[in-house]
């Protein structure tokens, strides 16, 4: 036990702002407790100008094992020894001593309480200053832009209009609109104005105004003075968004500046919030109002924006601020550099919105109209330099409710010694949702789970651990013992609930037999951090045999500091190519020097200079200077390098892959001129070897007393083109290159598409002539458009470079506007037509405001072609599958075999169900409306029943869409013609499958040889 050290304590201390000098504790003789930390000696904090504007700073020493904090108000602060330090964003928690303290002045915000804490946090001391204009460094803002509303309508030369409804991302339900009813000037202020009526598809109307391309900032002082509306879903908001939207990707990585937003229902509080991210995060301070509420009367809303922090006040009086935040695009190897996403232009918006996720709904409460009043808009910069960001404060992304793990595990409980506790049975409603019944209990400290009925799918009876956290990048093993009293099966996996119970562990098939056995699976957390991520046992369907799991463990496996680096979702095999993350925006980079060479590498601060420089100022050889980086998975074939270049005067560079030992070259290329203008740059790469290891490079020696600057680098694989030869399906996220856009998060469709964005596809059309193309889309928004480029050529072959196709350069174009298809998720087909010349050429798809899902080519046909393709098996067993069971659904056995022109299905052994085994074909393109005829030619050794169906698999419950009912179908000895028809009621489908279904039908098994001969599907009537 420590010893205790007599100390000044205090009781509580409140103190009136007319108490002009400083106070602390002074009680003597107070203690904690034996084992508390206390002070050695008196306290006594000397405050002095900060070296910074608008800054004071304290000095003050405590013992090692305490530390300080600082909390900044515009009237004296209470404090009590033993208490918890406030927690609000005008405490500086911990402060460094000497450290400048911003968001002071000597008029408002002059009340500084010095605390000294414990490792808890709880006070052991503290001393309250009030400070003078002596203590606080100089600081002056100048007025750059102001709209005081004295015209007589609103200036068009400083606002801009956004119209229209859609939700905007948070179901609200206004249309905004630039008539005068929902935005004018009126009596010296800005009236946005908010009416219940019905207008463009919407029951409300109101307004919204931006700065964009008229008033754009980087950093400064934002002081907006309003009087804001009340009532139960009114959501006036004050806030900034980026004018270069797409430099970070898409929102929240954009980062979002919120300055004031108030919720109608809570008239009296007001909030201050900055979003960034990803994964999405939002960070801010509420502060409510004294006496009344905000509708009251005029109050001044201002925002302090500086590198590296931001300040809020109401009237003046500072209520937050924040120095911690990251972005970070999900294309990307690594967060941007900090204080990226705040760190470029930025416009005002104002708007009052009717609705949404966060304010929730109108009333019989809520009066309309309802108005925000703007008495004005100033802007301020700062009259001398900005403050240095500095390095970020905390240099990981965290989940606020992430869980610990306990020594080590992920898994709480995981061996059941506290009951079933942070355990759930059938986490759905009702229980027996999906058939399942069942119970589980604790026997001998095992999970024992008992089952009454199993269902009819394999999560029927279902045993998971839920809030488990998993982190983007991180690798993680899960083991569990488990048994049954017999032979039987178990799926188990690792999904993420919240995100469409993606599945972070595939699903893992278990066989259990009566021997306890361990299993252990590893695996990746390639999806964004999710910490409500989940442990599933899933054992219905199969069995009603009991199962018992015991030790269940999650645990995080080392990293390999030399593991292979994973492709980018972009295709690129290069981290970092832009210079623009980590530290010091050269993250991934190495700078190698052999020999007596000597050079030196920086990266600009400054948007438009965010380029590696290389400075050499000795050099013998091309090689002895070399910018590189290793272990990159390149496999055998071919690469397009493409990067920008320049240097300080004509010379070559050159470009190298090795091995890790640099002992084998896979590829050089020395003679790679650049000239003094910066100029892009392609290099085709032969890659005739595979090595998870290879080394990349950029020999830049050999010149001495020269500078290179390299920007943009790529390296991406070159995937052979698709052949476009009848009809041909092209998923969307199989481009071959593209900018701005993203795949989903089901990794099967690619959205976040802006203007300017486009993906583009190789192809080899074998016969030239009009194409149907439909598209796969789906939109939220209005004023959607697709628009289809070919050019001859592609980089495959050296006949084209990477790069986009304009307009005026495409050989051929089409183009149609998309209608909001009902939201993001909802898909529709659109159709149109284009001439493709026939060889190999590069198509560029540009979808601004689309999800888009796939694309279909067809030749312009009759209605009497047929949607399926080797239907008469003239190409073998091209384009057919099958399938023979699984445990689930019994293993069938035999064969399928392709004789005299026919397919031939050769069934030993049926399963359990009448799919088992099937033949199917999948990705038929079948229309929404349109009539089909479906025929075939059957016969079998045996007389049995199959099944016909047609529809479209789905990864998910209910697994399967019908198009038609289930055809039972009578197939004799002797071959013969089967014939039906079929209206396809579902929405268009590019994902159809058809099945024939060999197995035990209606719980009839009959061993057989099946042949199947002329299959067609084909429409017969027009939509």
């Amino acid at each position: 036990m420590r010893s205790v050290i007599p100390v000044l304590l205090a009781g509580v201390l409140a103190l009136s702002p007319a108490i002009p000098t400083a106070a602390s504790s002074h009680d003597k003789g107070k203690e904690k407790n034996d084992s508390e930390q206390v002070v050695a000696k008196p306290f006594h904090p000397a405050v002095m100008k900060g070296k910074v504007h608008g800054t004071t700073k304290l000095r003050a020493s405590v013992q090692d094992d305490l530390h300080l904090a600082v909390k900044i108000s515009n009237e004296a602060i209470k404090a009590k020894v033993g208490e918890a330090v406030p927690s609000d964003r005008t405490v500086t928690n911990p402060y460094v001593s000497g450290t400048d303290l911003s968001g002071v002045d000597e008029k408002i915000n002059k009340f500084v309480m010095v605390y000294v804490l414990d490792e808890d946090d709880e006070i052991v001391d503290f001393k309250q200053i009030e400070l003078k204009k002596s203590d606080i460094q100089k600081e002056e803002w100048n007025l750059v832009w102001e709209d005081e509303f004295n015209g007589e309508s609103i200036n068009e030369e400083k606002w801009n209009f956004v119209q229209g409804g859609g939700g905007y991302g948070n179901n609200e339900w206004q249309n905004y609109t630039n008539r005068e009813k929902n935005a004018r000037v009126e009596d010296g202020s800005l009236v946005i104005e908010a009416h219940k009526e019905n207008f463009g598809g919407n029951d409300y109307t109101s307004a919204k105004l931006t700065t964009q391309n008229k008033g754009d900032w980087t950093y400064g002082r934002y002081e907006i003075k309003a009087k804001l509306p009340k009532g139960q879903g009114m959501w006036p908001a004050i806030w900034m968004m980026p004018t270069d939207y797409e430099l970070y990707s898409d929102w929240p990585a954009t980062g979002e500046i919120d300055i004031m937003e108030l919720l109608g229902h809570d008239p009296d509080t007001v909030y201050g919030t900055l979003h960034y991210g990803k994964p999405w995060k939002n960070t801010g301070e509420s502060y409510d109002l004294p006496v009344g509420d905000f509708s009251d009367e005029y109050h001044t809303f201002t925002l302090d924006w500086e590198p590296g922090e931001f300040r809020w006040y109401v009237d003046g009086i500072l209520y937050a601020k924040q120095n911690d935040w990251f972005t970070k695009n999900e294309n990307e190897a690594a967060a941007y550099t900090y204080p990226a996403p705040f760190d470029r232009d930025f416009f005002l918006q104002l708007n009052l919105a009717v609705g949404g996720n966060w304010p929730g709904y109108p009333d019989e409460s809520t009066n309309f109209p309802n108005k925000m009043l703007v008495d004005y808009v100033k802007v301020y910069e700062l009259d001398g330099d900005y403050r240095e960001a500095g390095e970020r404060p905390v240099t990981e992304e965290t989940v606020e409710d992430l869980r610990e793990p306990v020594d080590g595990d992920y898994v709480y409980n995981g061996q059941f010694d506290t009951d079933l506790e942070y355990w759930d049975f059938q986490p759905f409603e009702p229980s027996d949702l999906f058939g399942g019944a069942g119970d589980v209990t604790v026997v001998d400290g095992e999970a024992n789970v008992t089952i009454s009925d199993p269902g009819d799918q394999p999560y029927a009876i279902q045993f998971v651990q839920p809030n488990v956290p998993l982190e983007n990048g991180e690798r993680y093993k899960l083991s569990f013992d488990a048994r049954s009293s017999g032979d039987r099966g178990m799926v188990v996996n690792v999904s993420g609930p919240e995100q469409g119970f993606a599945r972070y562990l595939s699903d893992k098939n278990v066989a259990l037999s009566s021997n306890n056995e361990t299993f252990s699976y590893e695996f990746e957390m390639e999806n964004g951090t999710d910490p409500h991520s989940r442990i599933e046992f899933n054992m219905g369907q199969s069995s009603d045999l009991p199962v018992w799991i015991d030790n269940v463990s999650l645990v995080k496996l080392p990293k390999d500091p030399n593991a292979s680096k994973k492709v980018l979702p972009t295709g690129n095999y290069i981290y970092n190519g832009t210079f623009d993350q980590g530290d010091d925006r050269m993250v991934f980079w190495n700078v190698d020097q052999d020999g007596k060479a000597k050079a030196s590498a920086s990266v600009g601060e400054a948007i438009p200079s965010r380029e590696m420089t290389i400075d050499i100022k000795k050099s013998n050889e091309l090689e002895d200077v070399r910018l590189s980086q290793d272990n990159l998975n390149v496999e055998e074939g071919v690469y397009v390098l493409t990067f920008d270049a320049k240097a300080d005067e004509a010379r070559s560079i050159g470009v190298r892959l090795t091995d890790k030992a640099r002992s084998q070259e896979y590829v050089r290329d020395e003679n790679i001129s650049i000239t003094e203008e910066m100029s892009s740059y392609q290099v085709m790469i032969d890659m005739k070897e595979t090595d998870s290891k290879t080394v990349f490079e950029f020999l830049l020696g050999g010149s001495s007393r020269s500078s290179v600057t390299i920007d943009n680098v790529e390296m991406k694989r070159v995937a052979p083109p698709v052949t476009i030869e009848g009809v041909t399906k092209v998923e969307a996220e199989d481009f071959q290159s593209m900018s701005g856009v993203q795949i989903g998060e089901d990794g099967k469709s690619v959205g976040w598409i802006d203007e300017g964005d486009w993906m583009q596809y190789a192809v080899d059309v074998k016969k030239e002539g009009n194409y149907t193309v439909r598209y796969q889309v789906a939109s939220g928004r209005d004023g959607a458009n697709v628009t289809l480029l070919s050019k001859a050529g592609n980089v495959y072959d050296g006949t084209r470079e990477m790069g986009e196709i304009l307009v005026e350069e495409a050989d051929q174009l089409t183009s149609i506007d998309v209608p909001q298809t009902g939201g993001w998720g909802t898909w529709k087909t659109v159709t149109n037509t284009i001439y493709l010349e026939k060889g190999l050429q590069t198509l560029q798809v540009n979808a601004a405001n689309l999800n888009i899902d796939w694309l279909f080519f067809s030749p312009e046909q009759t209605d009497t072609e047929t949607v399926v393709r080797n239907g008469d098996f003239s190409d073998g067993l091209t384009n057919w599958g099958s399938w023979w069971g699984d445990q689930w659904s019994g293993t069938a056995e035999g064969e399928i075999t392709h004789e005299d022109g026919q397919m031939k299905i050769v069934v030993s052994k049926t399963g359990e169900q009448s799919y088992s085994p099937q033949v199917f074909q999948e990705n038929l393109f079948l229309e929404e409306g349109q009539t089909y005829k479906v025929s075939f030619d059957a016969k079998a050794t045996v007389a049995k029943d199959i099944n016909l169906v047609i529809g479209e698999p789905l990864t998910s419950d209910p697994w399967f869409i019908p198009f038609m009912e289930t055809k039972k179908v009578s197939i004799g000895e002797e071959i013969e013609t089967h014939l039906f028809t079929f209206q396809m009621d579902q929405a268009t489908s590019a994902n159809g499958k058809i099945v024939f279904e060999v197995g035990k039908i209606d719980g009839v098994a009959t061993p057989s040889t099946i042949v199947l001969d002329n299959v067609e599907i084909v429409p017969v009537t027009t939509r």
